[in-house]
């Protein structure tokens, strides 16, 4: 179906619904929770204040308008926050794919049920089983694991089309068939969209979604470098600038960018598709107590359905939700993000819906990052104490009777362990959190940086150690006299 005739139907639905209501052949939607502006001016202010965040905007929408807009605090280049701040979407990128692949399914451009190797054939040796169709991709059911190894790469310039191209099968791919969220998923739609169109990932965007709601987002490397100010992410306790990058082969699952404003028109433009039944498309289980469909989450929130999704990249969260029973949509985006306090931040994107549906809100879980950064520089404490014992008895010249035997056996036991928790460390977290070191430090950068200062601080502590030893055996074996 064409964009116009949409539209066209769009419209009528909507004024056959009002004169219904108006007649009293249905109810009309319920009431959402009445907050004045002075109040959720005041909830921004406490929310950014709370995750450290340098801005935060928050917009409130209904099908038709714009209900309330705040904004609070600066820009990485310390300009007020306000509707037009640019912030960067992250995986709310999602929901804009697959209301693009949804347009192309409606002209008949695109068929769900396709294996997406007749479409991208290149994809092949990305795949495990060859069966994974479009609806598999949309549905995040195709058993690709979430790698940000290989998504999230601020060099890429291609179209996804080329990029899949060059990825082989990432390790953790399970059997098809069972929901696990993963951004490869829309990698590949971004992919199949660009050559079911022959076109760029950009243009059937706009074409689908971007003009039909009326709104824009940044897509262009070039204007994203310009105009997309510095995100923030932790850095013990503070709020360190972030120069994020574009992924052009990323679009589809996380690097859109654009204003609370853009953001609010196509979401008062969704909240209309869904109220419409245009988005009824077959929901799976994520066996979290949501299901998933279109690039929405959906659960039922205090009594009523909705649909919402949020997105990260490191120094930006963004949330969108979308509430049909109360004609009410909203959208939040901060310019601080880290993954050590994702829980905490994410609580702000579900305080924003409550307090939307029935005027609640409820406190934000203690950050994590505190208890990590503790459990390190606790063990750093502690080896530093050895150090600094270890460090006097060598300059004091403290002889301690040790035999040949002994000495060795504490060089080796010393040795071991130092290396295996270096050499396991350095292996082993980078496996255990499923990214690099260079990838940690993007999204954790305290984080990383204090687990580097634990394994220099486990080098210095054996080092002393085994120096202590040789140099001890070496002055108990000295003549006296």
């Amino acid at each position: 179906m064409n964009t116009g005739m949409r539209a066209v139907r769009q419209t009528a639905a909507g004024v056959l619904m009002s004169m219904a209501v108006l007649l009293g052949l249905v109810p009309g939607p319920a009431a959402a929770a009445t907050i004045s502006a002075s109040d959720l001016q005041s909830a921004v202010d406490d929310w950014t204040t709370e995750i450290g965040a340098p801005g935060m905007s928050v917009q409130i929408v209904d099908r038709e308008s714009v209900s309330a807009r705040v904004s609070s605090g600066v820009d990485g280049n310390g300009v007020p926050v306000d509707a037009a701040t640019p912030f960067v979407w992250g995986s709310v990128s999602k929901q804009f794919t697959a209301a693009t692949v949804v347009g192309l399914e409606r002209q008949g451009v695109l068929e769900a049920s396709t294996p997406v190797v007749d479409i991208v054939p290149q994809a092949a040796g990305m795949l495990a089983d060859q069966r994974v169709t479009v609806d598999d991709l949309v549905h995040h059911t195709s058993g690709l694991p979430h790698d940000i190894t290989v998504t999230d790469d601020w060099s890429r310039r291609d179209s996804a089309a080329d990029a899949v191209g060059t990825i082989s099968e990432p390790a953790g791919t399970t059997e098809r068939g069972s929901f696990r969220y993963s951004s490869l998923n829309y990698m590949l739609l971004q992919a199949v969209v660009e050559t079911v169109t022959g076109e760029s990932f950009a243009d059937a965007l706009d074409a689908e979604v971007l003009a039909p709601a009326d709104t824009s987002a940044i897509t262009d490397p070039a204007q994203f470098t310009r105009d997309v100010p510095p995100g923030h992410v932790p850095f013990f306790g503070t709020a360190r600038p972030i120069d994020v990058g574009v992924d052009s082969a990323g679009l589809g699952y996380g690097y859109l960018a654009g204003t609370t404003e853009e953001l609010g028109r196509y979401a008062s433009w969704r909240l209309g598709e869904l109220q419409d039944g245009e988005d009824a498309a077959p929901e799976v289980d994520t066996g979290e107590g949501t299901e998933y469909g279109d690039g929405l989450f959906n659960e039922n929130i205090d009594g009523q359905d909705v649909w919402w999704h949020s997105g990260a990249v490191p120094g930006f969260y963004t949330y969108v939700a979308f509430v049909p029973g109360l004609d009410k949509a909203m959208v939040l985006a901060t310019n601080r993000y880290g993954e050590i306090e994702a829980e905490r931040i994410a609580a702000v994107g579900r305080n924003l819906t409550t307090l939307v549906i029935d005027g609640t809100t409820t406190e934000l879980p203690s950050s994590a990052a505190l208890a990590v950064l503790g459990g390190i520089f606790t063990v750093v404490g502690i080896l530093l104490a050895i150090t600094v014992w270890v460090t006097v008895r060598l300059f004091t010249g403290q002889v301690r009777r040790r035999s040949l035997g002994g000495a060795a056996a504490r060089i080796a036991i010393t040795t071991v362990l130092g290396g295996a928790v270096l050499i396991g460390s350095y292996i082993g977290v980078p496996s255990l959190v499923g990214a690099s070191l260079p990838v940690m430090a993007l999204w954790a950068p305290d984080v990383t940086l204090a687990f580097w200062i634990l394994l220099g601080t486990v080098f210095l502590a054996s080092a002393l150690v085994v120096t202590d030893q040789v140099v001890n055996f070496s002055r108990q074996t000295q003549p006296t006299g």
